[in-house]
């Protein structure tokens, strides 16, 4: 997959953005503690097609 083109329908217009719900954002905690810090996931789409193109988190060192 090319860098920063869609491979759904190829367009050159990747966003970046913040997953959340309807209360508020959506956080990843690490799976060995629940309590630890969270970091939150962004994701990367088409802004044309809104194809997903890849979700991360945006702190891995909070998850430990």
């Amino acid at each position: 997959m090319k860098k920063n083109i869609c491979p759904k329908c190829e367009n050159e217009g990747i966003k970046k953005g913040v997953m959340g719900g309807t209360v508020g954002q959506v956080y990843m905690y690490s799976d060995k503690n629940l309590r630890s810090k969270p970091s939150p996931i962004s994701v990367e789409y088409c802004s044309l097609c809104g194809h997903i193109l890849s979700f991360y988190v945006d702190k891995p060192e909070n998850l430990g």
